[in-house]
């Protein structure tokens, strides 16, 4: 997802979350936290770090590296682990994010004001199927849920259940073939002797979490350093 600190013009996305938190007292302001905490788990990289730690743990778990029948479950299993892993993180996040909206009222209207300048606020009804399928995989479940909300004015859980249930379905089933098409890659070059000690050292690596850790710090970096410089040209 785009930087949102770069969501509209005005206050600086610190100076909102501020006065939302001020805004919260006791219990609410525990709430805020938490959804805060789940958000920026969501919304930045923490289940990209966590999905193919998961899938290569459970393919190396099934593959014994020789028979093809242990390979191309491993590689369903893979599969499954990571498309299960999604489903589960985009429905907590749809739910944490529709239930906690009113928590955070700057931010609300900082998307909003964000999604309605880009024309990217159309009701979930009225959307293509292939629309549904990119916002629900390339943003997220919940991103789709605000796009409905924000069009329609309407909030609450209960009534987008089917919404929410579909969008997870498009988006976890295609992280599961993605996968899986991976995973079966790998597990045919662990069966291939130009490429099987590459595969194992790739398998050894992947299903350490502080691997993707740091390649995504890395690409986080660089995308800073690249809209940085962007923007000192811009100035010129």
């Amino acid at each position: 997802m785009r930087s949102l600190t770069t969501l509209s013009p005005g206050r600086r996305l610190a100076d909102v979350l501020k006065a939302d938190f001020a805004a919260a007292r006791g219990i609410r302001a525990v709430g805020v936290v938490a959804l805060l905490a789940w958000m920026g788990f969501q919304w930045g990289f923490g289940n990209d770090v966590l999905l193919p730690s998961i899938a290569a743990t459970g393919f190396d778990a099934i593959d014994d590296g020789e028979t093809w029948t242990s390979g191309f479950a491993a590689a369903a299993v893979a599969g499954v682990a990571g498309g299960g892993f999604w489903a589960l993180t985009q429905t907590l996040d749809a739910i944490v994010v529709m239930s906690g909206l009113r928590l955070v009222p700057g931010l609300t209207q900082r998307l909003s004001t964000y999604l309605t300048r880009k024309g990217g606020v159309t009701p979930y009804a009225e959307m293509t199927w292939s629309t549904r399928w990119v916002i629900a995989y390339a943003t997220g479940v919940s991103v789709l849920c605000l796009v409905d909300v924000f069009a329609t004015g309407r909030q609450g859980v209960r009534d987008r259940s089917v919404m929410i249930a579909t969008s997870v379905a498009l988006s976890a089933g295609t992280v599961g073939v993605v996968v899986g098409l991976a995973a079966t890659a790998t597990m045919v070059a662990t069966r291939v002797p130009a490429t099987a000690s590459g595969a194992e050292v790739f398998l050894r690596w992947a299903k350490n979490p502080l691997t993707w850790v740091a390649i995504f710090a890395v690409v986080f970096l660089v995308g800073r350093l690249m809209n940085g410089s962007r923007r000192r040209r811009e100035r010129r």
